[in-house]
């Protein structure tokens, strides 16, 4: 008898469908477990993404869980979130640079124009490769149109870049997410400031190909 008793209460043992502390709340997993602050939640979507979800949630809802935090926290803080995005994706912590360009594209599209500023800045940091900006580009669409800021970083990606790193960039990564380097630029092509003959001569070839050195002029330059 006094065994059935202790079953269902015990100071040394809680159900998992209880809470054992006040400050733990519900859990996916139908029981109950501490609750991460929205800045650890978000080193922690950064870091392991939602993609193929948990034992718990589905791929779906922990992504639109994850892009509610991230919101939360650019509104919050926006250009300490957006240094966090840049730092995390530098340190080479994260399983994939995915959840890094996915919020970074977030907080270009803020509602506070430093946040769009500072997070069009950190472009190069989170961005490293063609294959990244072409990602990042496919995810912007999503969250504000092509105005001149957004072209301008754009546009500064290709015009900062080495020239043979550039090039190297250009034949590795030719497409993706349905982009090409070609519409990125003609998107861009417009915000391209002062630049060498070398970069002339590569994005002239993305643009237009080897046809394009018959022409006068194909990316114009613009302060």
């Amino acid at each position: 008898m006094v065994r059935k008793l202790i079953q269902h209460f015990s100071r040394r043992a809680t159900p998992q469908s209880e809470a054992a502390a006040p400050k733990q709340a519900p859990n996916h997993a139908g029981g109950y477990g501490f609750v991460l602050d929205d800045r650890a939640r978000l080193e922690r979507f950064l870091i392991l993404g939602s993609e193929g979800g948990t034992y718990y949630v589905g791929e779906r809802q922990l992504t639109v869980d994850s892009a509610k935090c991230v919101q939360r926290c650019l509104d919050a803080d926006g250009i300490g979130t957006v240094e966090l995005i840049a730092d995390l994706s530098e340190s080479g912590r994260a399983y994939k640079q995915d959840p890094a360009i996915f919020a970074l594209a977030m907080a270009a599209g803020a509602d506070q124009p430093a946040t769009r500023a500072a997070a069009l800045a950190v472009l190069p940091r989170v961005c490293r490769t063609g294959s990244q900006l072409l990602s990042f580009v496919d995810a912007v669409q999503h969250f504000r149109g092509w105005g001149r800021s957004l072209r301008r970083a754009v546009a500064g990606w290709y015009t900062a870049r080495d020239v043979r790193a550039l090039a190297y960039q250009m034949v590795k990564y030719r497409q993706r997410q349905g982009w090409s380097h070609r519409d990125v630029l003609r998107k861009a092509g417009g915000a391209i400031g002062p630049h060498s003959l070398a970069h002339e001569a590569v994005l002239r070839w993305i643009v237009d190909g080897i046809d394009g050195f018959d022409r006068e002029r194909v990316v114009t330059r613009s302060g």
